[in-house]
């Protein structure tokens, strides 16, 4: 059988709403750390084809060493969107969405990303292309949602 692969599409800064920005706001309870929370979000846009079972998400990130208060370790992706082929629809949001053999197209989001280091996943590194401002059609189907 056919080793996965992974083709990232894009690397977005999203669109965060000043409702959003509240919201987290109330969750950090400071301005500065409520930047932080955002500086170096991103939104990222992949396909992947040939998985067995899952995307494993608690695998795709990249490795936080030395960066200000975080302990080393890895810095996952989180709440996953399976979107149609063209990336035009939303299909569900929800963990473990992206499953199958694909070609699957997800959205997903991720915390302190570094755009000069690869991203880490099940099937080993991918590199990614420049970060760009998110696409209208994402920013509808993928808003940011602020949590606790």
């Amino acid at each position: 059988m056919k080793e996965p692969s992974l083709k990232v599409i894009g690397v977005y800064r999203p669109a965060i709403s000043v409702e959003t920005w509240r919201e987290q706001f109330q969750v950090t309870g400071d301005e500065q750390a409520t930047h932080e929370h955002f500086e170096k979000l991103v939104l990222i846009e992949a396909v992947v084809e040939g998985l067995v079972g899952r995307f494993d998400f608690a695998k795709f990130g990249q490795v936080l060493s030395g960066y200000r208060n975080y302990r080393d370790g890895m810095q996952v992706a989180y709440d996953e969107g399976l979107l149609s082929a063209e990336g035009e629809c939303l299909i569900q949001r929800r963990m473990h969405c992206v499953q199958g053999t694909g070609p699957l197209r997800f959205a997903v989001y991720l915390h302190f990303y570094d755009p000069y280091r690869p991203l880490q996943w099940q099937g080993g590194e991918v590199t990614c292309p420049p970060v760009e401002e998110a696409p209208i059609r994402l920013t509808m189907l993928m808003p940011y949602r602020a949590c606790s």
